[in-house]
């Protein structure tokens, strides 16, 4: 074996005990919480040495980081891979909101832990994800989104009137919302439906002069109100179904 056979396998064993970390690292922050597992709880789970662990990551909020990484990197592939499929406004926007649903879904356990991040009391652990690469992650993925509107309305598909951070808040708020209800739940058949459910009435308040007859008189932010209330509906439908 030369050289760089040995350093291939070296590298190769390197990624394989950092991989294994990671996913001992979500098992266990999803079974027991993330200020309720040790990093010797999770050497042990990895087969590894604690002093290892630490090695790949010092300190136990940025294996969180990590794995948040990971997650979001595969996320904005996918979106970016979809939006490139068509050039349809609406379709992007289905197809956008149905790889995020799912991918959410798929990953419920690193999820959990987004949401912890989001809502967290610690101000430490608040500062760990404003002044990390997953906030810049987080940046890249919701202009996908942005881009997606813009062009739009270059196209003149859309009204330039829109305020895009309210149709976004909108647009992931309501997919969001969806996630956290169909959350460790069996019943995930109206996943499609919602998803329509969500898109259709910001699609419709979003063209130009608008689409709907009781808002095509109305100026972007009421007809934008009028869409809150429709997704609204959508999710308490969802929840109702999901019993």
């Amino acid at each position: 074996m030369n050289i760089s056979e040995n350093k291939n396998q070296t590298r190769k064993r390197l990624e394989q005990r950092e991989a294994d970390i990671l996913e001992a690292a979500t098992t266990l922050f999803a079974a027991d919480g993330f200020h309720a597992t040790s990093t010797r709880k999770i050497a042990a789970a990895a087969g590894v040495s604690e002093g290892t662990v630490f090695h790949y990551f010092n300190t136990k909020n940025a294996l969180l980081l990590a794995i948040l990484d990971g997650f979001y990197e595969g996320l904005i592939e996918t979106a970016g891979e979809y939006v490139q499929q068509t050039m349809d406004t609406r379709e992007r926007l289905l197809l956008l909101a149905r790889n995020h649903l799912r991918a959410l879904l798929e990953n419920q356990a690193i999820m959990m832990r987004l949401i912890q991040v989001y809502l967290s009391v610690d101000v430490n652990y608040y500062l760990d994800y404003k002044n990390s690469h997953i906030h810049q992650l987080n940046y890249r993925y919701t202009r996908i989104f942005d881009n997606v509107i813009k062009e739009g309305i270059q196209r003149g598909y859309l009204d330039e009137g829109l305020e895009l951070s309210a149709i976004r808040d909108l647009f992931f708020g309501g997919l969001e919302y969806g996630m956290r209800t169909l959350l460790g739940r069996k019943n995930t058949s109206r996943i499609a439906a919602y998803v329509e459910e969500i898109v259709e009435p910001l699609w419709q308040s979003m063209q130009v002069g608008g689409n709907d007859r009781d808002t095509s008189m109305a100026s972007p932010a009421q007809r934008l109100e009028a869409a809150c209330l429709r997704v609204e509906k959508a999710a308490e439908k969802l929840e109702k179904a999901s019993r």
